[in-house]
């Protein structure tokens, strides 16, 4: 049992110890998956301003080489004005290789609002982008606190079994003094030694629990560490109407939808848009040509409008619209559902965490209770006044209250974590534990 021991401290010398908040700051900047979020929500942003030039005009220089089998010629034939002989004469227009340098320019004037509808489709890919990113830090906190919290409590756990077999270890050489002067039968030293047994068996279980809840967290952060921020329970310093009001603003599934259904607004202008005409500017400025003469005869500029017109697509445009209008209409019927949807999660939630506070605080009196009747019953037994089972009893009672309080502070900071995720305000977390531990100084 020694070299069991001496290898889980041996094993934990290697683990650094760290508080959640700077576990958290850690996750923050290393996790894979956030940083993968963190470079949608810079690519959308990107996007989202390479749009703003869209209504800016296109211009480009062209440059052409082109080898002809034969110049371009003109043949015709005059009559001498003299003698009244008709001659034959040809003019080479070009050469047999064409050089030409053009600037171009397009410019849209019109497009019946689709420049306008694709800007904002690309804002609004831009703020899905950044509340995906905001859900994903979210996740990845909540299993934090899961996996942080976790490990206290298996800890703590380890711990409560290490006393309770150290506690019937030293029972169990009471029981041999009193058999050995015949205050006690052997069942009575038989029954102390199967339950040392029992003890040591759980031991070895909860040691095991602690050193995957360790590896699990470790994993996590992506480096080996012990918890040193310990479970607190604090008061319920906020209404449940403050929680609600708070996510229905702040929450980061919301902001996602409230995305979609500017996205499905824009589509609906796009769909509209093809009803109207679409005018755009061009232009062409000469950079260089050769000195034949078509390319002479090349205007150096011009420029113009064109506008089109669509009278008859394939699709109808009609139902187009119609059907996007339905887009932005289910859109808006998902918003409203998952707000009612997260009013009640947050009233369950708020309620849990309250029944979890209540619980935690109640337990005082019964983990009280069980100590009590555990030093009682061990006085009684080393007078004979009580049996062995009786003893080991008081013991279990014991360890299960305060196996409930460490689950109640558990399922309290599980559901606190919850209520900061959703209503997002997660630096209310590490606000409340910190308060938490300044009232356990005072």
């Amino acid at each position: 049992m020694k070299k069991l021991f001496l290898t889980l401290g041996l094993t934990l010398s290697l683990y650094g110890s760290m508080s959640i908040q700077e576990a958290w700051k850690s996750l923050e900047s290393n996790n894979n998956g956030i940083k993968a979020s963190l470079d949608d929500e810079r690519i959308a942003q990107n996007k989202k301003s390479s749009a703003t030039s869209m209504y800016l005009p296109a211009i480009t220089v062209v440059g052409s080489y082109t080898h002809l089998s034969d110049p371009i010629k003109v043949e015709d034939q005059f009559k001498g004005p003299i003698t009244g002989n008709i001659y034959p004469f040809e003019v080479d227009l070009s050469q047999k290789d064409v050089f030409l340098a053009d600037l171009n320019m397009l410019w849209p004037l019109y497009t019946g609002g689709k420049i306008d509808a694709a800007q904002m489709i690309y804002s609004a890919k831009s703020d899905e982008a950044k509340a995906k990113s905001e859900m994903k830090k979210d996740e990845e906190f909540l299993k934090l606190v899961k996996y942080y919290y976790g490990a206290v409590v298996a800890q703590a756990l380890y711990e409560t079994r290490l006393q309770s077999k150290k506690a019937l270890l030293l029972h169990y050489k009471n029981a041999q003094k009193l058999k050995e002067n015949g205050q006690i039968a052997k069942i009575e030293l038989l029954n102390a030694k199967v339950k040392l047994d029992g003890a040591t068996t759980q031991t070895l279980k909860a040691k095991h629990k602690y050193e995957i809840a360790l590896s699990a967290l470790s994993h996590l952060v992506e480096q080996k560490i012990t918890p040193s921020s310990p479970l607190f329970v604090n008061g319920v310093e906020k209404e449940e109407e403050y929680y609600k009001l708070q996510t229905e603003q702040n929450y980061a599934g919301l902001d996602i939808l409230l995305a979609k259904e500017k996205q499905s607004q824009a589509l609906v202008k796009i769909k509209k848009a093809a009803w109207h005409p679409e005018v755009v500017g061009y232009a062409n400025y000469n950079l260089y040509k050769d000195d034949s003469i078509l390319s002479k005869s090349l205007p150096q500029w011009f420029a113009g409008v064109v506008v089109k017109i669509n009278l008859l697509q394939r699709e109808d445009r009609g139902e187009e619209i119609e059907i996007a209008k339905l887009t932005n209409a289910k859109v808006k019927h998902l918003y409203k559902e998952a707000l009612q949807n997260l009013s009640l999660l947050v009233e369950k939630t708020y309620k849990e965490m309250e029944a979890a506070q209540e619980e935690y605080f109640s337990l005082d009196s019964s983990l009280e209770l069980a100590e009590q009747n555990y030093h009682l019953r061990e006085i009684s037994f080393q007078e004979g006044l009580s049996t062995s089972v009786e003893l080991v009893d008081a013991q279990m009672f014991l360890l299960g209250a305060k196996t409930k309080k460490l689950n109640a502070a558990y399922e309290y900071v599980q559901k606190l974590s919850q209520l900061c995720v959703l209503s997002g305000e997660r630096e209310m977390f590490f606000k409340l534990m910190q308060e938490s531990g300044e009232k356990d100084e005072r």
